[in-house]
């Protein structure tokens, strides 16, 4: 036993660096409490001149950007050529680039985004932690650096019936990479990762907050809950507070708890999308908004990908009460570059994260007119799916484009 002797004798401290980053990150929790009572959305429609941030990311990041920068620019034209909006490049947030510096964010990119209302960012590679410990995800920094609490992704299928947003905590919970929390070595090997995080309940107040204004501007005074409440305490603390600020804050507004364990089963039959009974009232309500912790939002999001062809068709939204960054939902797809199949990735969730983007800022006409076009494409079979229907992302981008100018 006497390997394991310096974990009881004080010698060895597994905590030192989880101890330093919750100092930073009481300090992050108690300037997001300064905002409490104050939760207002900012009008960037009114901002201007109002800056675009575009980093083209890794991957088939740079194949499906083409078609959501063109997209982009063309609907602002004239904005763009008054200068009431600029686009602002942010560079060398690439993979190669990190990896090279060793950095989560390279100093240009870092001063980049620092100048920009809002970004349009492609999918970024999260480096192998095995090789790189300290190159963690840039998609988590990023939303950390800018405050984004919220993660918000609309699920649209007309057929089914179905139009519901997921709003994800980005904060908290175990969501946490190994070098964050720290490792626990015993006989010189790494034993135990410590991947644990506090839960700030700002972080769940102000996420609740959003979803609130959403179901009632969707004319639905009702919030579904899910949280993995009965095992995971944070959650069960999220849970609480979620319920004590919509009874304080929107007395009128009621909910239902849902686990992530039966989500599907919970919100779903054949066909489409379950009327559920409120907590407060037993009232019928339908599903337009649902408030979830950072790593049940994350499967929730992806999961309800399958209502809308896939993940590769769900955009997504990294909002604050004043920023915003928008991306498409899933990843690089490193394996199709390796197999020279990125020409055939599908650029339907960037296009809808551009609307998105096209919406937080105020021009939700040109919102409506992407999420037609994007209708008309899937209407004329010419989704890209990876290479099986052999069209192209350029040809989809042509098809979009002849849509929205006509």
């Amino acid at each position: 036993m006497a390997e394991y002797s310096n974990i009881f004798d004080g010698s060895y401290n597994p905590f030192e660096a989880l101890a330093a980053l919750l100092v930073k990150e009481k300090a992050r929790v108690l300037k997001a409490m300064e905002s409490r009572g104050k939760f207002i959305p900012v009008d960037l429609g009114e901002k201007r001149p109002l800056k675009i941030g575009f980093a083209p990311g890794d991957g088939i990041g740079p194949i499906v950007a083409k078609a959501a920068r063109t997209i982009m620019e063309n609907l602002l034209s004239g904005e763009i050529a008054k200068g009431d909006i600029v686009v602002v490049e942010i560079p060398d947030l690439t993979i190669e680039n990190r990896i090279k510096l060793d950095v989560v964010a390279p100093p240009g990119s870092i001063e980049a985004i620092d100048q920009c209302d809002v970004i349009l960012k492609m999918p970024l590679e999260t480096p192998d932690s095995s090789k790189y410990p300290n190159v963690p995800s840039a998609n988590v920094w990023m939303r950390q650096y800018m405050d984004l609490f919220a993660c918000v992704r609309r699920i649209q299928n007309d057929e089914m019936g179905i139009d519901f947003t997921v709003f994800r905590c980005n904060f908290g919970t175990p969501y946490q990479d190994a070098k964050s929390a720290g490792m626990m070595e015993i006989g010189g090997r790494e034993e135990y990762s410590l991947c644990f995080w506090p839960q700030a309940r700002i972080d769940i107040e102000r996420l609740t907050h959003l979803a609130c204004l959403h179901a009632q501007k969707s004319n639905n005074d009702f919030v579904v809950l899910n949280f993995k409440d009965n095992v995971i305490r944070p959650d069960a603390a999220g849970l609480n507070w979620a319920k004590a600020y919509i009874d304080e804050n929107f007395p009128d507004i009621d909910y239902l708890s849902v686990k992530p364990d039966d989500f599907s089963y919970t919100i779903t039959q054949p066909g489409k999308i379950k009327a559920m009974k409120g907590e407060k009232t037993s009232k019928t309500f339908k599903l337009t908004s649902m408030v979830c912790n950072n790593i049940v939002g994350d499967m929730a999001g992806d999961e309800s990908g399958m209502y809308v062809g896939g993940i590769g068709g769900v955009g997504s939204a990294n909002v604050s009460f004043t920023q915003g960054m928008f991306e498409a939902g899933g990843g690089t797809g490193t394996r199709m570059i390796k197999e020279n199949r990125g020409h055939f990735a599908s650029p339907v969730a960037v296009v809808k994260a551009t609307g998105e983007l096209l919406g937080f800022i105020g021009y939700t006409n040109h919102q409506r007119k992407i999420l037609k076009a994007l209708d008309a494409l899937t209407a004329a079979d010419l989704v890209p799916n990876g290479g099986r229907n052999e069209v192209t992302c350029e040809q989809a981008t042509k098809f979009l484009i002849k849509e929205l100018s006509g």
